[in-house]
């Protein structure tokens, strides 16, 4: 348990505060788990292969909307292989 202050003003003048939960998880064991679950396998990316698209023909505008879309996965996957 850790008390966390806000930043709203309570109807006493203070700022609010409460006492919440937090949790911890290995985040392999994390990653593990989903990749390894029958039930999400249809929804699993397993190339995980940079990738861009576009929302048109001309290659104008492109679409972000998976980690492998973005330019931070294309400039990962060229470091690790030099």
């Amino acid at each position: 348990m850790i008390d966390v202050k806000g930043d709203i003003v309570g109807e006493d003048g203070a700022m609010k505060q409460e006492m919440v939960e937090l949790w911890r998880r290995d985040l392999v064991e994390c990653v593990e788990e989903l990749i390894g679950n029958p039930a999400l396998q249809d929804m699993m990316a397993y190339a995980y292969a940079p990738e861009r698209a576009y929302a048109d023909a001309k290659g104008d505008n492109r679409i972000y909307d998976e980690l492998w879309t973005g330019d931070w996965w294309w400039e990962t996957q060229v470091s690790t292989h030099h």
